[in-house]
């Protein structure tokens, strides 16, 4: 070989032969990498497309919360007004139904099955948007909020409002689970209910649930604002 200077020719060859090698590897890596990029993008559209659903339902379920407050606030405001007055026009009844009203409890239920998902699997590294992911942070930081704000309204319920209603008003007539086929007895010491319209912790009582339920709608207005923005993102994103 050394004798026909076929040596060169063979070491030509022989590189040639690992190139080749070489190019192949680097092609079928580049083919699976492609491969993992459409995989990631089928599943990244996916996760997008189960999540607008989740936010659609958060919009829906924050609507409902700020029109239940806004038919519970009123009546309060009302009550208070009453309460100022030397000669009050409100009736008993009326009353009742106000306190009635005050024992609800209008609760923001967020839906996260697909967010707990992602960042259960860890497939948040999935996500390309950044301004989803900011999107998503801002969000879970505000339901945080409005969840201790609904756990104090739940507190205010149970250690003010009943306990009052209990020791000073008609319990029976502002029981509001009724079953319409047990029907209670009408209300009854009238004239000692109506007196307590002056009672300086009569309006500290509806001072305190008032002042939770407008943080409570306050709250509702920014998860309102926030849940919107996220599904027109969610929508963009999702062409």
């Amino acid at each position: 070989m050394i004798k026909d200077n076929r040596t060169t020719k063979y070491m030509l060859y022989a590189i040639g032969e690992i190139v080749l090698v070489v190019i192949g590897i680097l092609i079928a890596l580049q083919i699976n990498n492609a491969n993992e990029i459409q995989k990631y993008k089928v599943t990244e559209s996916k996760y997008i497309k189960e999540m607008l659903e989740d936010f659609e339902l958060n919009l829906e379920s924050s609507k409902e919360v700020i029109s239940r407050l806004k038919i519970v606030i009123p009546p309060l405001i009302e009550l208070l007004k009453q309460s100022s007055l030397e000669s009050p026009t409100i009736t008993v009844d009326s009353i009742n139904k106000t306190f009635t009203l005050m024992q609800s409890m209008p609760f923001y239920s967020s839906t996260d099955r697909v967010y707990n998902n992602i960042m259960g699997s860890g497939d948040l590294k999935l996500i390309n948007s950044s301004e989803l992911k900011t999107s998503l942070s801002n969000y879970y930081k505000a339901l945080n909020v409005i969840n201790i704000v609904q756990s104090t309204n739940e507190m205010v319920l149970v250690q003010i409002v009943q306990p009052y209603i209990i020791e000073n008003l008609d319990f029976q007539a502002v029981y509001y689970k009724r079953i319409d086929e047990f029907p209670l007895p009408p209300s009854v010491e009238e004239n000692r209910i109506m007196d307590l319209l002056k009672d300086r912790k009569f309006r500290s009582v509806v001072v305190t649930k008032l002042a939770i339920l407008e943080d409570l709608l306050q709250q509702n207005l920014i998860m309102e604002k926030l849940n919107s923005d996220m599904v027109d993102l969610l929508k963009e994103l999702k062409k």
